[in-house]
């Protein structure tokens, strides 16, 4: 009893400190970047659906605007800014509406320790939660009001659970329900249900077998019926924009979806700009944003997993309960993978983001096996009480014997293997969307860069050149009319009217006439063909950049040119903060 209450309160220690480093870069970088793309249609449709909801008003035309995209999220982001609007706006909107994302980022990192420590182990869990609480991607889409981390956060949760529930099976409700709110958060979270199934028959079918007849668990047949009819339900209570109409409006939502997976979606990756991105495109996105140290253990732990497997089931010899855990991660990786790939509409890297956590577990499962293996080759302390424990399964539950130097040294080295890297980009790299792997420099010829930086060109401009008495002219170049302008009062500039009041700004379009003092042109449009016109391009004085990452070009007219040209550099701090 004294050692389970110690393994107890050393575990509240760890999700505690877990749940810092995890929440303070969410914060400063949610506080940091200026509103991007997409952001405006969520928090308009978050405000306008939550007085809606509030009065019940369903049959409402208001719920209509968005609605190929679920609810839940803008649902959140709603009433997040209708709680800081009701005590006095203590925060500013744009960062209200952010927290929902901060939120489940900072969740899904205390989930995977918490959950994840049963089926992997401590070390296991603690060092994957470690690697993405201080990850560069997971952190830039958690500081944004984007769907992609809350539904990251619940099909994850939902993923872990299934785990559990092999022994307690009252919790495939708690899985239907996480997975119908998933669903409700952005429809590609039903690409885990393959993985689901898959590992649910796999172990009652056939692991199950190999146990004792008295160990076996019962076949939870009702349960998963149950299961099975409460999640689209909870999916349906969770969408009130179809309540009136549920499968016209349904089937029209998912019509948008198929229509534009048909026409594509022009993006750019791996050196080109597409309508449709390849299947190995998903495999490219993850070894660009998730660290080397962590994708090759992660490839060693998939190998290393399918040749135990092989041998399992061939020999018909092994720890049941090992070969579970490690199957478990196994089909949870390769078939979220498998599943994800099929997407062949990716604008940006976030629809990835449900493969990170998996990635990151099995990143570090493979490294505690390789370090323990490296450890008994030269005849040291293994990291686990046994000897061939971790050899089968890092996640093994055996009596923890005393912690040794050896040990600590380990965790040590492996905590810096896999969160270092990730760790150093986060601290060097400026809005932290412009990092890559050790396999890329920067995103320029890789992958699309989603943030496109208006704001801290503006900082620039105010910062160097000298408009004292002037209101400069700057056109902001987007590729789609109301990018910027937005729709009902909410726009880009709704954000930034600190840098309106300074500059007389203006949203274009590649192919306009540039009547401008300056132009603002992002990255993502050189990269997909709009390339800056060849009169400004000999006149580019600044380059906004995050690591080797160009997030924007900064061009003033000839005759403004009045400045010697700047080398590319990082961003500069704002001397106006945000209103």
């Amino acid at each position: 009893m004294p050692a389970t209450r110690a393994l107890r309160r050393l575990d509240a220690y760890l999700v505690f400190a877990l749940v810092l480093v995890a929440l303070l870069p969410r914060i400063l970088i949610a506080l940091r970047l200026d509103v991007v793309t997409d952001e405006i249609d969520y928090i308009l449709a978050g405000v306008t659906y939550v007085p809606l909801l509030l009065h019940f008003n369903i049959g409402n035309s208001g719920w209509l605007y968005n609605y190929e995209h679920p609810p839940v999220v803008k649902l959140l982001i709603g009433t997040s800014i209708a709680v800081n609007t009701s005590l006095g706006h203590p925060l500013s909107e744009l960062f209200a509406a952010r927290i929902p994302s901060i939120i489940s980022g900072t969740i899904l990192v205390a989930a995977i320790y918490w959950l994840g420590q049963a089926p992997f182990g401590r070390v296991v869990a603690f060092l994957a939660a470690l690697s993405l609480a201080v990850s560069p991607w997971l952190v830039y889409f958690s500081g944004l009001a984007y769907l992609d981390m809350t539904m990251t956060m619940f099909i994850t949760i939902t993923f872990l659970l299934l785990w559990y529930a092999i022994r307690r099976p009252w919790l495939y409700l708690i899985v239907a329900l996480l997975l119908g709110l998933g669903a409700a958060s952005k429809y590609t979270a039903v690409l885990i249900v393959p993985g689901l199934f898959l590992f649910s028959a796999y172990y009652f079918f056939v692991l199950r077998l190999y146990l004792p007849k008295e160990q076996r668990p019962r076949i939870p047949w009702l349960w998963w019926l149950a299961a099975i009819i409460l999640a689209p339900l909870c999916f349906l209570g969770a969408d009130p924009a179809i309540w009136p109409h549920p499968i016209p409006l349904l089937l029209h939502s998912f019509d948008f979806e198929w229509n534009h997976s048909i026409h594509g979606h022009l993006t750019f990756i791996a050196g080109a700009y597409v309508y449709h991105v390849p299947q190995w495109s998903i495999l490219y996105i993850l070894l660009a944003k998730i660290s080397a140290f962590v994708t090759i253990p992660a490839t060693f732990f998939v190998v290393f997993t399918f040749i135990q497997l092989a041998h399992f089931h061939l020999k018909r010899t092994g720890n049941v309960e090992n070969v579970t855990n490690a199957a478990f991660l196994f089909i949870w990786l390769l078939s979220t993978l498998a599943m994800f790939s099929f997407l062949n509409i990716v604008v940006g890297t976030h629809y990835h983001l449900p493969l990170a956590p998996p990635v990151a577990i099995a990143g570090a499962f493979g490294m505690v096996i390789i370090v323990n293996y490296l450890l008994t080759l030269f005849r040291h302390e293994r990291l686990t009480p046994t000897k061939r424990a971790v050899a089968q399964n890092p996640g093994a539950h055996k009596p923890l014997p005393a912690f040794s130097l050896w040990q600590g040294v380990a965790v040590v080295a492996m905590a810096l293997m896999l969160a270092g890297p990730h760790l150093f980009g986060l601290i060097t790299i400026p809005a932290a969307e412009g990092y890559t792997s050790e396999f890329f420099q920067g995103e320029n010829q890789s992958l699309q860069v989603a943030y496109p930086g208006y704001r801290d060109a503006l900082q620039w401009l105010d910062t160097h050149t000298n408009h004292a008495g002037t209101h400069p002219s700057v056109g902001l170049v987007s590729l789609f009319p109301h990018t910027l302008t937005g729709r009902a009062g909410y726009s880009w500039f709704r954000y930034n009217q600190d840098y309106a009041q300074i500059f007389t700004l203006t949203e274009v379009h590649p192919g306009n006439p540039f009547p401008y003092d300056y132009l603002i042109w992002p990255m993502h449009l050189v990269q997909r063909g709009y390339t800056i016109p060849p009169l400004w391009r000999a006149h580019i004085i600044h380059t906004v950049m995050g690591g080797n990452t160009i997030y924007c070009f900064i061009l003033a007219q000839p005759s403004l040119t009045t400045l010697n040209k700047a080398r590319p550099m990082t961003l500069v701090a704002s001397r106006r903060a945000r209103q």
